[in-house]
């Protein structure tokens, strides 16, 4: 229901802006008043493209006036730094909020850039604070017809790292990388067709990180945001995320890592089993379900799905936001906290709990709930 409240309130806007021409007075001030606030927006707002889809509606319903582009975890984060490493995105300090589905990485690591002002301490540039909004899984997706076939509907995480990864997070090869053929897991031969994300996704460092993955095996096609080049059916408008929801929906030979808005009726997220070196194992093959991605925050749970993860809306609390910014900050964290939550929801992201929004550990909100607490 949200999401079509959003879609109606953008509606009614574009309407009484577009739909009045030749109006006079205090018609034509207010359309007028409306087109300079939106020359005043800041043009491009850059951040995780997991995130991105919930973002835009974010930003419509609360009118904020942000371009939400997505390009990557990386990206947002190097714009709330030196806006080195965002790929010519953004120059320093150009935003104060990153919508990111990893937590804040050590400057000149993930992102390749320095802290805008003072030093790192940690993880932690002066003023960062790390803001937990939903839980997701990173699902290993294929069709849905690929899945069945497979014994318990899955993988192991070792097989799923012998399939990207040709060498372990410590530069080792690793034994058996890069099959090419689906027969190495007892199917029918045929060439598997592997996709990925960029190495500015936040999706990418947690998908390597969790299955503890170094250099990845070659032939894979990488996935961008919004690009031309991603192969059919996806468009231009696609983000990454969409893109490769629908290449697994579409080819039964096709595997792919993504977030879980990528979910679309003709594909499946894969059942993992957790072996060593991956930890804590798990006895049995996990499903990315709403109650086992929970157990990552719940104390003493096992059998949780092994590439849970948070993710967040990060922040610098030591620089003063823009306009527009504030006016979506208000609206999550003030006035509109359940509708944000709910948006979350629609897009498949998982909340932390069911008591209340955004109910994430920190302040009750979420903020401060990773590594960074805004200091």
């Amino acid at each position: 229901m949200n999401s079509m409240k959003w879609v109606m309130s953008a509606t009614v806007v574009a309407m009484s802006v577009v739909g009045c021409g030749g109006q006079s007075g205090a018609g034509a001030q207010e359309a007028q008043a409306v087109e300079q606030k939106a020359s005043l927006a800041i043009p491009n707002f850059y951040g995780s493209d997991t995130l991105k889809e919930a973002l835009v509606a974010a930003s419509l319903q609360s009118g904020s006036g942000l371009s939400i582009e997505g390009k990557g975890s990386g990206v947002g984060e190097a714009c709330l730094r030196n806006g080195v490493g965002s790929s010519g995105f953004c120059s320093s300090a150009a935003q104060t909020l990153a919508p990111m589905s990893r937590d804040f990485a050590a400057p000149k690591t993930a992102s390749g850039s320095n802290c805008a002002s003072g030093t790192a301490v940690g993880a932690c540039c002066p003023g960062e604070r790390s803001n937990t909004i939903a839980l997701d899984a990173v699902s290993a997706f294929v069709k849905s017809t690929r899945s069945a076939s497979l014994s318990n509907n899955g993988l192991t995480t070792e097989e799923l790292r012998r399939i990207f990864f040709a060498t372990d997070s410590s530069n080792v090869a690793i034994t058996g990388a890069c099959p090419t053929d689906w027969s190495a897991f007892g199917q029918p031969s045929a060439t598997i067709v592997k996709y990925r994300r960029d190495d500015l996704s936040g999706t990418t460092d947690t998908f390597k990180s969790l299955l503890k993955g170094g250099t990845f095996c070659p032939g894979i096609t990488v996935i961008v945001d919004g690009s031309v080049s991603n192969p059919s059916p996806c468009t231009s408008s696609d983000s990454a995320t969409t893109c490769i929801g629908k290449l697994a929906e579409n080819d039964n030979n096709a595997i792919a890592y993504a977030g879980d808005s990528a979910t679309r009726a003709g594909n499946a997220k894969l059942k993992l089993k957790a072996v060593a070196p991956i930890t804590p194992t798990t006895s049995i093959y996990v499903a990315p379900t709403v109650a086992n991605v929970r157990k990552l925050i719940q104390a003493g749970s096992t059998d949780a799905y092994p590439l849970s993860r948070r993710i967040f809306l990060n922040e610098n609390v030591s620089r003063a936001q823009s306009f527009d910014e504030a006016t979506l900050y208000e609206w999550i964290y003030v006035s509109n906290t359940t509708d944000f939550e709910e948006i979350l929801k629609q897009q498949n992201f998982i909340s932390c709990s069911d008591a209340a929004a955004l109910d994430c550990g920190g302040d009750g909100l979420g903020r401060g709930a990773g590594l960074c607490s805004g200091i």
